[in-house]
């Protein structure tokens, strides 16, 4: 069967996230729309619920090469008296082509009626109702996506639960808002894009060496891994073990975790227990608005951070694990500081590059350091 997903903020951030847990069946339609095939609802909402970067899950229930507004009413009228509800509350979303005139539901409301349904229609933007919306009410939400080949018809089945997202974001007991601090749908996607389809029963372990207040590993704990964080900075060490208490307490999880004040540079095996599977990090990003002129050795330090970084984590590695990071970018007129120069001297260390700098960048509105998000595979 066909679904579709909505793309969050960060397009590129939600087609390699649902790439690595969903697997190459998905397919970008368009800028902010993603297809795949899954074998049954059950099926599309399990992969759905595991991701962060993508808002909303659609089933397709037809297609037609015509675009005429007239055969796309008779079509969802049809959908929807083969439903034999006898009363709806009906919303339209139409994804793609912006300069299609929108269908006319008086004309489905009409067809409707004469087959003894009783319709309420929502108004929408053409994007869809906001997932709190359609989370808090009982909406049949229609979406007509339109590509170059055909006009796809579908129905939302399910949309991200703001709320929960929402208690993650804002609701911990210990928050740093000096410090650049990582949405939690974003952490959510970095673990995805380094660990892909994730198993109940996996005993996998995920590190953060600069877990801050802990957003990575409430995510990780959330997924049923067993995270293990540190910090430099032992207000935030505290901060996070308060917040992963809080949530398995809030949520019934098993208080898989163990945080730790270390520098990232002196973090052994021995501390940590054993080898893990993911490091799934921010580290130091530099100043969030940064003096130009210091821009070269803000850029040269944070270079040695992150070489450092690297050599050390090879000790608490096996062959195959996987590190998805931040790596930060800032534009200057036209020029570009980065930290590409660091690709040769990682793949030395035995560090294959699997995202590029590039292909998933994300950044806030108006904010100077971007950050690229690259995923990396070990080789011991």
């Amino acid at each position: 069967m066909q679904y579709y997903l909505q793309a969050g903020n960060t397009p590129s951030l939600s087609f390699a996230e649902a790439k690595a847990v969903i697997g190459d069946v998905v397919v970008q339609l368009t800028e902010h729309e993603l297809g795949f095939t899954a074998e049954s609802d059950d099926q599309a909402l399990e992969f759905f619920k595991q991701l962060g970067a993508s808002v909303r899950l659609v089933k397709e229930f037809g297609a037609t090469e015509v675009k005429s507004t007239e055969e796309l009413e008779e079509k969802i009228a049809a959908y929807f008296i083969a439903k034999k509800e006898p009363k709806l509350k009906i919303a339209c979303a139409q994804w793609g082509d912006q300069q299609t005139s929108r269908v006319d539901f008086y004309q489905i409301k009409k067809t409707l009626q004469e087959n003894d349904i009783k319709v309420r229609f929502i108004e929408g933007s053409r994007h869809g109702l906001s997932a709190a919306v359609l989370l808090h009410q009982k909406i049949s939400e229609i979406v007509i996506i339109q590509t170059d080949k055909a006009v796809i018809l579908g129905e939302t089945i399910a949309v991200q639960d703001i709320d929960h997202w929402t208690l993650k974001d804002r609701g911990k007991p210990y928050a740093d808002r000096k410090k650049g601090m990582l949405p939690p749908k974003i952490a959510r996607a970095m673990i995805n894009m380094a660990a892909g389809k994730l198993q109940s029963d996996s005993n996998s372990i995920l590190y953060d060496p600069f877990c801050g207040t802990g957003t990575v590993l409430i995510e990780g704990l959330e997924q049923g891994l067993t995270v293990i964080g540190s910090d430099l900075d032992q207000e935030s060490m505290v901060g996070a073990q308060m917040n992963l208490s809080w949530f398995a307490e809030k949520q019934n999880l098993p208080t898989n975790f163990k945080i730790f004040q270390s520098d990232v540079s002196h973090v052994t095996k021995d501390r940590i227990g054993q080898a893990v599977d993911y490091i799934v990090t921010e580290p130091f990003l530099g100043r969030p608005k940064p003096n130009p002129t210091h821009l070269e050795g803000m850029f040269r330090g944070l270079e040695k951070l992150y070489l450092g970084a690297f050599k050390q984590w090879r000790s608490i590695l096996h062959d195959g694990s996987k590190i998805c990071i931040v790596f930060p970018r800032v534009e200057i007129g036209s020029r570009a500081f980065d930290l590409s120069g660091l690709i040769d001297k990682l793949s030395a260390q035995g560090y294959t590059l699997e995202v590029n700098f590039g292909e998933v960048r994300y950044h806030r509105k108006d904010a100077v350091v971007q950050r690229d998000i690259l995923v990396f595979k070990y080789h011991a």
